[in-house]
């Protein structure tokens, strides 16, 4: 490419805004600064470049948030072509470097990856963008009877990455095998420096597991199809439930077995502890609520007048949290997947592989966290019930879309089902584990906080991108 970086800069300030996985949508581009960029090899016909945004009301004082794009000649999104696919795979997999104007983007292939390195394309790939609804870009690469997914970490943070540090976890230091194998990633150096604090995950690159379909879109299928929870569509249904409510515990049980590695080790929870995570929850409601104020007088009225009544009862809300220090708690914290939803995981296509419930029958992918979360955040140790939590809150998710697209009644009564089915099954695996509180009184409790915790993430996250799912977590909110 022979665009200046002016000419760039200002394609991408007026492309980002449209692209999903932009997460500065409410704030208008005052400019972009291309930090770093790099030609890929000519046959790309593309660069990868990290883009400083500049953000209209933020203080002068702030960092910039910064963006991973790839671009073709004319500054378009290229991250999908083949050609820049097969030069990620070949990067990551063969652990060689690209030098940039200020620093270098390196590849790192795990010991897992050594099959993957035989076998890596030669011939013509094929790219199939997945998970269009996500704040990433994942990518299904395939070359003859291989394949890979790559995932772009779009939003740059310096700084350990979970998606990195799990899969290597999960890869090299624990026997649980329900999640695709990490075969490498990409990272971006700042020249002259080797700190993992300053360096950033680029992408990753992890083993594609065919014969799969996500839950939600398994679930999705199978009530919109059927007589909703009744008859033989819902026996499907609270049967692939409780699969994933047996998975769930398998993976906070392997997420607990390493206490020699310290990023892993399970640690106690304390009466402190508990009231750290209280004020955060608080603080981070007190921000949402910030953002519903500024975004009141864009709003439909009648979107604006129940968003309003939530404004009215911030104290009370908010209050609900310092419940969290009081909760007679007798378990250990653990690491999280952090962003547990039914989109996270991958159900086996095949009936009597998944009601075996045998290793394999349900994949757990994406430990990246909640993108709008902090590194440090999401590699905190926390309860258990913060990923039970996410999955209560993806049923109610899945419940309301079918009721909206196939006009079938949303029913509480239904989420209730969903619930109690997941949490038996979960219970099954998690009951006498030093993660999971004994008394179900205890357990019953910790859920209401971290759903509500989670209710407001998603608030926040549905007025920023998706103004039509506002009514979701609103309404769980109420």
């Amino acid at each position: 490419m022979t665009c200046d970086d002016a000419t760039i800069a200002s394609q991408l300030a007026a492309s980002l805004p449209s692209m999903r996985w932009f997460a500065d949508k409410g704030a208008g581009i005052v400019g972009v600064n291309l930090y770093d960029r790099a030609s890929l090899p000519r046959d790309t016909a593309a660069e990868i470049a990290l883009a400083d945004v500049q953000l209209a009301g933020r203080e002068a004082s702030s960092q910039s948030p910064r963006y991973a794009v790839m671009i073709d000649a004319a500054g378009d999104d290229a991250a999908a072509t083949p050609a820049v696919a097969r030069w990620l795979l070949d990067l990551v997999l063969s652990g060689r470097s690209l030098s940039g104007r200020s620093g270098r983007f390196i590849g790192h292939a795990t010991g897992h990856s050594a099959h993957a390195a035989s076998v890596a394309p030669t011939g013509p790939v094929t790219v199939s963008p997945i998970g269009g609804d996500a704040s990433n870009t994942s990518l299904v690469v395939r070359s003859g009877s291989t394949g890979w997914i790559i995932k772009l970490f779009r939003r740059c943070r310096a700084g350990i990455q979970p998606e990195v540090e799990v899969g290597e976890f999960f890869t090299a230091s624990s026997p649980w095998q329900d999640t695709p194998r990490l075969y490498g990633w990409l990272e971006y150096v700042p020249a002259g420096d080797q700190l993992a604090a300053t360096s950033t995950a680029i992408a990753t690159v992890h083993e594609f597991a065919p014969g799969y379909t996500t839950g939600w879109d398994r679930l999705v299928g199978l009530l919109t199809a059927g007589n909703g929870l009744a008859g033989r569509s819902g026996d499907e249904v609270f049967g692939i439930v409780a699969a994933l409510g047996r998975a769930t515990g398998r993976m906070h049980r392997a997420f607990s077995m390493r206490p020699d590695i310290p990023a892993f080790a399970p640690e106690s929870a304390t009466p402190v502890g508990r009231q750290a995570a209280a004020l955060r929850m608080s603080e981070h409601a007190q921000g949402v609520f910030a953002l519903i104020e500024s975004r009141l007088p864009y709003l439909e009225p009648t979107m604006a007048s129940r968003l309003a009544a939530v404004l009215d009862a911030r104290s009370k809300l908010a209050g609900r949290f310092d419940r969290l220090p009081s909760i007679a708690l007798d378990c250990d914290n653990i690491r999280v997947h952090g962003d547990y939803h039914l989109g996270q995981l991958l159900v086996a296509e095949h009936e009597s592989k998944l009601l075996v419930a045998e290793q394999g029958s349900v994949l757990v992918i994406d430990f990246e966290g909640e993108p709008g979360r902090t590194l440090a955040e999401r590699r905190e140790k926390t309860a258990a019930a913060k990923d039970v939590a996410g999955m209560c809150r993806s049923f109610d998710y899945l419940l309301r879309h079918v009721a909206k697209s196939s006009a079938k009644p949303y029913a509480a009564a239904d989420l209730a089902r969903l619930e109690a089915c997941y949490l038996g099954a979960y219970r099954e695996v998690a009951l006498g584990q030093p993660w999971w509180p004994a008394d179900p009184t205890t357990a019953d409790a910790l859920l209401a906080v971290f759903k509500l915790d989670k209710a407001i993430y998603e608030l926040a996250y549905e007025l920023n991108n998706r103004p039509d799912w506002i009514d979701v977590p609103l309404a769980a909110i109420e």
